[in-house]
């Protein structure tokens, strides 16, 4: 049976729920994770955080060994990591049939995230993903060789760039792609450097919120040999290298990665000291929801009692991750604040629009 253990004296207490999130995916990605540093009270807590973010199976994988009781949420953790392996039999099915159609077509596209990294992982339903993230050249074409309307019965999210700050272009990450093999077809991901700095990125950019993405990076880290090209992972920027550093440094500290002898190691173990903050109260949080898809939710009713007003702004407010990536800071000891009154600022016409819209609806 699990037994109960306390959490790590030197996590902060101010934002418990997100470190209990932190303790429950401690090393979860490993075939064998490690022993658990947190209670079945604990984890009757955060299971419905861990399901919402799609950490459900890896949450599975960390008690399954325990004998844990097939009720409650531990049902559920069980349930997800079912789910997860079923559906990745169809994903796989599925980007394999992308590939197929798209190569017919004479295109050659990059996978990135999705089944590009739930291989890498000992179990195939331990990541869970949805859309088919492709980097192709020509949208049109792409959209012309993929079936249409009834026939689409997957989701695939086309993209010909990402963020400035990933500073590769098309060209550079296909010369460096390679092929690996999905049942008979052979699918085409970029190098490991290309992929842990694309998912570093896409971390930050989204604010944190999601930590299965942390558990990629740190995946991935734990998996780079003497072959893996860190002055590639690393290249551009100084600035944006940082940025790489920092998110390899939160896998780090919050979830036990393995980060020695690597170059990054130092800066992993001197973070500044409010953005491990940051990630465990987004976690905490849970609210992963753009202003567009959550204001509705929350405004009509929030409009109603005046006094919490405040409150339901906040909700739209730009973490300190992502205030300062939006604004391209850099990562040190300076407070936030001022990064996300910046960030706001070009929200504001969108804010209105839907603050509007809201008060006539209420």
């Amino acid at each position: 049976m699990i037994q109960p253990t306390s959490l790590n004296s030197n996590i902060s207490k101010s934002h418990f729920g997100g470190c209990l999130i932190a303790r429950m995916l401690e090393r979860s990605w490993r075939a064998v994770p490690g022993p658990l540093s947190i209670s079945p009270e604990d984890i009757h807590e955060v299971a419905p955080q861990l399901l919402a973010t799609g950490t459900g199976a890896l949450a599975w994988h960390c008690i399954q060994s325990l004998d844990p009781p097939s009720t409650g949420p531990f049902l559920d953790l069980r349930n997800a990591y079912r789910q997860h392996a079923a559906e990745s039999a169809v994903h796989q099915i599925n980007t394999s049939d992308i590939f197929t159609r798209v190569r017919a077509a004479g295109i050659e596209p990059v996978l990135f995230k999705g089944w590009g990294l739930a291989r890498l992982y000992p179990d195939a339903g331990l990541r869970p993903y949805g859309d088919i993230d492709l980097w192709v050249e020509d949208l049109q074409e792409l959209s012309a060789a993929l079936p249409s309307g009834d026939e689409r019965v997957y989701c695939v999210d086309p993209h010909v760039s990402f963020y400035p700050q990933y500073e590769r272009s098309f060209d550079d990450v296909m010369r460096n792609s390679h092929l690996v093999n999905l049942d008979d077809v052979r699918v085409r991901v970029p190098a490991d450097e290309d992929q842990l700095r694309f998912i570093c990125l896409h971390f930050l950019f989204h604010g944190a919120w999601r930590p299965l993405w942390l558990c990629d990076i740190a995946l991935m880290v734990e998996l780079t040999d003497s072959k893996f090209d860190w002055d590639r992972c690393l290249g551009g920027k100084r600035k944006h290298a940082d940025w790489i550093a920092c998110a390899i440094g939160l896998a780090h500290q919050l979830l036990g990665a393995d980060v020695s002898g690597t170059p990054v190691e130092k800066r992993a173990q001197t973070l500044p000291r409010w953005l491990t903050t940051a990630v465990l109260k987004q976690w905490e949080k849970g609210n992963g929801m753009s202003l567009a898809e959550s204001l509705s939710f929350s405004l009509p009713r929030r409009l109603l009692n005046p006094r919490t007003l405040v409150s339901a702004i906040s909700e739209h407010w730009r973490n300190p991750i992502q205030a300062s990536v939006e604004v391209n800071a850099w990562f040190n000891e300076s407070p936030r604040l001022f990064f996300q009154f910046v960030s706001a600022f070009p929200r504001i016409p969108e804010f209105i629009k839907y603050f509007g819209t809201e008060i006539r609806r209420a």
